[in-house]
């Protein structure tokens, strides 16, 4: 068994990988069917995305910007197609699982050309499949930030493989195709290229180009194509209206810059968690190989708001360390193999042993997402779920150029329309969604008071009256 698990270890991988793809996906699309997905963001990338396949300009009712304009995000042009096969919010939730999945393939190859062992490998693997990060960047709706790990694992892999043009240049463009805060990521690899890899002149170009390019693009194209004419995540912090001000106040006020780095306290518990859960072991990685991840840290941390899940590993955010930890641990076990105070395979036995059980410790204290696979409600449909698909099907029936506005936990199932608002924006919606059936993040502006005020309102007002309604679902139209 042993000799036919090295002979077809590649074999093995994939389906490895194929099975974990399953798991995830199952995971996402059955949250989906059970309205545990939001406007904020699956709806909004579903609309922006449909808009794109159907020829239609891709401009968000959620934001009211274009697809380029609330993030320089070329790269989901790359999925309309896609929605010609299979046109719904599902098809993403799956694209984002197999891409973050089976980014582990060219991880496990970084790591078979520095450290030549199977076993370190396949460690390496699975703590980036299960680091909290990568779950919750699969798990939790969709972004565009999630494509990152793969250019990523490509731009390092292509340095190690004789330089491979076409995978760096692939890892370069991706990175900056894919949102405009990557540009600043790719210019610490940039760094890395240089001090580790070496290669100064290459280093110093992409370091230097990623640099302008971020403040090209927030500070003059992005504001030039937006319908709102500026840049659309100016509100970096209450100290600064855009990147460029941002990056000033941090350079000329150190206590502000320290301050936002260690504060809240759940920073620095991130950091650490995020360490322990690979065992401490990148820390033994030259500092050369370090300086995107900390770099990404950095990013993070700066940010003071207003959400402060970007500095917490529970979304999108962080889905470049979630690539860049295993990486790092690559590079650790190479220099640690050189102090030779053991033999090489018990150093790599013991590495291996400490990021698998770390990464299954992790995922045990901080109860880990993939553990809802074994929840009984994840395959149950309640009578309010039910009450919601009948009236969603009738919805659905109406024209699709007709406007209409739904609550959070509706308008991913509705978003493949021209005009679909958030409520309790209405503007000129002939139809509203609603389903008063309490759960957390339903009514997101709204809280569940709201919610029911504002119906009982529109229907006392008459505005609107009751045109279908199963249970606690309804539909109301404009009289």
């Amino acid at each position: 068994m042993k000799r036919l698990f090295f002979r077809y270890h590649k074999v093995f991988l994939v389906i490895f990988l194929f099975f974990i793809f399953l798991v995830y996906s199952f995971i996402a699309v059955s949250s989906h069917n059970h309205f545990l997905t939001f406007g904020w963001d699956l709806g909004f990338f579903d609309q922006i995305i449909w808009k794109v396949s159907r020829g239609i300009y891709p401009l968000s009712t959620l934001n009211k910007v274009n697809i380029l304009a609330n993030h320089f995000s070329p790269i989901l042009f790359l999925l309309a197609p896609l929605y010609w096969l299979y046109s719904s919010p599902k098809t993403l939730l799956i694209t984002q699982a197999f891409v973050m999945v089976f980014t582990a393939y060219p991880l496990f190859f970084l790591a078979q050309k520095k450290i030549k062992s199977l076993l370190f490998s396949f460690s390496i693997v699975f703590s980036y499949l299960f680091f909290l990060g990568t779950q919750w960047s699969i798990l939790n709706e969709f972004h565009e930030a999630t494509f990152t790990p793969l250019f990523i694992v490509l731009i390092f892999y292509a340095l190690e493989n004789n330089f491979n043009k076409l995978l760096f240049i692939v890892g370069i463009i991706g990175l900056l195709f894919t949102k405009e805060i990557f540009s600043l990521l790719l210019a610490s690899i940039g760094l890395t290229i240089w001090f580790y890899f070496r290669k100064k002149k290459l280093g110093i170009f992409i370091f230097v180009f990623s640099i302008f390019f971020f403040f090209f693009l927030t500070s003059f194209l992005m504001p030039k194509i937006s319908e709102k004419g500026v840049y659309q995540h100016e509100h970096l912090s209450s100290v600064a209206k855009s990147p460029y001000e941002f990056a000033i106040k941090t350079i000329t006020d150190p206590i502000f810059t320290l301050e936002s780095l260690v504060t809240p306290f759940d920073k620095i518990k991130t950091l650490i968690i995020s360490f322990l859960s690979f065992g401490f072991i990148p820390l033994f990685a030259p500092f050369g190989v370090l300086i995107p991840l900390l770099t990404q840290f950095l990013i993070r941390f700066l940010y003071t708001g207003p959400q402060y899940t970007a500095w917490l590993n529970v979304n999108h955010h962080a889905a470049p360390a979630a690539i860049l930890f295993p990486i790092v641990c690559i590079y650790a076990a190479e220099k640690i193999v050189r102090l030779k105070k053991l033999r090489e395979k018990n150093i790599l036995i013991i590495l291996s042993i400490i990021l698998i059980s770390t990464t299954v410790f992790q995922d045990i204290l901080l109860k880990a997402p993939i553990h809802s696979i074994f929840k009984k409600s994840l395959y149950e449909t309640q009578e309010w779920m039910r009450n919601n698909d009948l009236i969603l099907e009738k919805i659905q029936e109406t024209d699709a150029k007709i406007p209409i506005a739904a609550q959070n936990s509706l308008f991913p199932h509705l978003s493949q329309r021209e005009k679909v608002y958030l409520l309790p924006e209405i503007k000129d919606a002939q139809y509203l969604v609603v389903d008063l059936h309490d759960g957390p993040n339903k009514y997101a502006p709204l809280m569940y008071f709201q919610m029911k005020d504002l119906v009982y309102n529109l229907l006392i007002s008459k505005k609107y009256s009751i045109y279908d309604q199963k249970g606690e679902a309804m539909i109301l139209k404009l009289n």
